[in-house]
């Protein structure tokens, strides 16, 4: 058995036929640059090697129990999106998280948009060619395969961990705790610092909880007016105060039998504590302005981003609110204490702003990603995520560099560094380039079915050019008739 398993589900086997030739320098990469050279893999008749069994998106549903992969690719075209969807949340959040979805057409890009959330590494072809292998070395190779193996095929544990583990694999030690939170009902309270990702975590309870079909609201305590956050909480009737023209359901009742998260609970009045209270203790309330007691069928999910003990003791939060719930909580260290969550995020995020923005980023340089390990982030996960928005807007080409990244960023990186940001300019402008133009190159071949003629018509060049270019790039198989 060889040390890593795959499978590809696909239907089109000239497509797999193109893909192969990305696929096959996953094996052995030797050059200083695993994007650009290929591996030594002697070609066979097959369409793949023997360890990557291709099986149809209809029958591939009745080989998943069967398969022991570690990594799947699925190539997806228009006609399969309803079972590819089925069968890729199957994977994603059973026992395959480590997907990388290559679609063969622009109409399903937009249908697949969501498919990310479950970790999903998402390119587009033929436009996206050169980040393929990238995605599944990064897959194939990342340590979270050997973190995942301790949680039973099928259970909630395992589930939740697929979600934590391309994002947040730091949260991993708290996946037993959180299943545990997903199935009873008890009000859970979350404390970090502001955009540390609690409303990513209430959200992951919620949805692993017997009310996922319910809605899910939020509620902004802190951007709330004193005055009327029992209204926004409770509701009220016709007639309670000015402007009040007609009868308004509060945030308790919207949400139904679903979840009601209170974000920045600290920043609750006093009195409205009390009212609080009272609905965590007897599932109790009044709309403003009524006398007629309603009573609240929503699950609790509370936030905050000062530790509510201190709170208690410096008495601005009441003693009692605090104990009802404290039921049980977790804290979620700040970002810059976690610098192992990072990268994931960091590739996840560009993989989505590179989507967004139809920009072709694939992989970001160890320098860039060195200054993003080594930066402070007051903002947290919001504020990474502003800058690597910022940093693929900007980017030229298939790969992120220092330069892309925010000032603020770089000059963090600048101080801490002796005045000097890695030498990476020059070298990473080649690099850029190299990049660039294999992939044009790629894109001509799989456009023309590998015909070298029509594809060096297409670019501009001699036969022989565009053979010395496929030679350098690991474009050639080793024996291959001339096209």
């Amino acid at each position: 058995m060889p040390p890593h398993r795959y499978a590809v589900i696909a239907d089109d086997l000239q497509l797999i036929e193109t893909v192969r030739w990305e696929l096959r320098r996953l094996a052995n990469p030797t050059s200083r640059e695993h994007h650009l050279q290929a591996d030594p893999l002697a070609t066979s008749r097959s369409p793949l090697p023997e360890h990557w069994p291709v099986v149809s998106w209809n029958s591939a549903a009745s080989l998943l129990q069967a398969w022991q992969a570690s990594l799947v690719l699925g190539i997806v075209q228009a006609s399969e999106l309803a079972p590819a969807r089925r069968l890729i949340q199957e994977i994603t959040l059973r026992r395959l998280p480590f997907v990388v979805v290559v679609l063969a057409s622009e109409t399903c890009w937009a249908e697949v948009q969501d498919w990310a959330r479950y970790g999903l590494r998402i390119l587009l072809w033929p436009r996206d060619l050169a980040g393929l292998t990238p995605a599944l070395r990064l897959r194939r190779d990342h340590p979270r395969h050997t973190e995942l193996a301790r949680f039973a095929d099928g259970t909630l544990e395992q589930e939740i961990a697929f979600r934590l583990a391309p994002f947040t694999p730091s949260l991993l030690p708290l996946v037993e705790k959180l299943a545990l939170a997903a199935r009873h009902d008890v009000t859970v309270l979350l404390t970090g610092e502001t955009g540390t990702g609690k409303t990513y975590l209430a959200r992951l309870i919620h949805e692993f909880s017997p009310r996922a079909k319910e809605r899910f609201l939020i509620v902004p305590c802190g951007a709330l007016a004193p005055n009327l956050i029992e209204s926004e909480l409770f509701g009220h009737v016709k007639g309670a105060f000015t402007g009040a023209d007609r009868n308004r359901p509060g945030k308790f009742a919207a949400a139904g039998h679903g979840t009601l998260l209170l974000d920045e609970i600290d920043a609750l009045p006093l009195e409205q504590q009390a009212n609080l209270l009272r609905v965590v203790e007897t599932g109790e309330y009044e709309p403003v302005g009524s006398n007629e007691t309603h009573k609240s069928s929503c699950r609790l999910i509370v936030a905050s981003n000062r530790n509510l003990g201190e709170e208690v003791r410096r008495g601005r939060f009441r003693e009692d609110l605090y104990y009802r719930l404290n039921v049980m909580s977790f804290h979620l260290p700040p970002l810059r204490e976690r610098p192992e969550d990072i990268e994931p995020l960091v590739r996840n995020m560009a993989a989505r702003f590179s989507a967004r923005f139809h920009k072709e980023v694939f992989d970001i340089s160890p320098d860039s990603l060195s200054i993003l390990e080594t930066y402070h982030w007051p903002g947290n996960v919001r504020e990474l995520e502003n800058a690597i928005q910022h940093a693929v807007l900007v980017s030229r080409g298939p790969l992120l560099l220092p330069e892309h990244l925010p000032d603020s960023v770089r000059q963090h990186a600048l101080q801490h560094s002796n005045g000097q940001l890695p030498q990476e300019s020059r070298d990473g402008l080649s690099y850029n380039r190299e990049l660039l133009e294999r992939t044009i190159i790629l894109r001509a071949l799989s456009q023309h079915g590998f015909s070298r003629t029509r594809a060096a018509h297409e670019l501009g060049i001699s036969r022989v050019t565009l053979y010395k270019k496929m030679k350098k790039y690991g474009l050639l198989p080793r024996s291959s008739p001339n096209a």
